[in-house]
């Protein structure tokens, strides 16, 4: 069994979270990050119910709803009920939804890469390996999440 993680571990981790997190918001602008995320989902697997794309991002029906309803009067996302039941909503990316996706996607590849940067290369070889074991840690305490943000 590994050691217990140190308060000063986790007080890193999270700091560490909340520095990335916190340039995300700023890089993204007027798009919440959660909404960057739909987007991203939604250009990996749509089309995709409304639903799934609530459980798959962990958040509450009615948030979802509400980014959607967002997303959908930017014109990037459409909503089409299914005549085999009409409650479902399946959602799918607009042409101009298509090339924000993107753009978000890009965007965030490209902070990441950024961050990545800073690092010396002997140390993000260490800290490579590392994130990837923090990743199968998070996998195995939940559902597998549906987008790489």
């Amino acid at each position: 069994m590994a050691a217990k993680p140190s308060r000063r571990d986790a007080e890193i981790l999270r700091e560490a979270m909340r520095l990335f997190m916190y340039e995300q918001r700023r890089l993204l602008a007027d798009l919440d990050v959660p909404q960057a995320r739909m987007l991203i989902v939604l250009l990996r697997r749509a089309p995709l119910l409304q639903s799934e794309l609530g459980r798959l991002l962990a958040l509450e029906k009615s948030w979802v709803s509400r980014a959607v309803d967002k997303l959908v009067a930017l014109g990037w996302v459409t909503r089409n009920a299914l005549p085999e039941d009409r409650r479902a909503v399946q959602l799918t990316l607009s042409p101009a939804g298509l090339r924000a996706a993107r753009e978000v996607d890009e965007q965030m590849n490209a902070h990441a890469e950024s961050v990545l940067s800073r690092l010396p290369r002997e140390t993000r070889s260490q800290v490579m390996p590392a994130l990837q074991a923090l990743c199968d840690a998070l996998h195995e305490g939940g559902e597998r999440g549906a987008d790489q943000t």
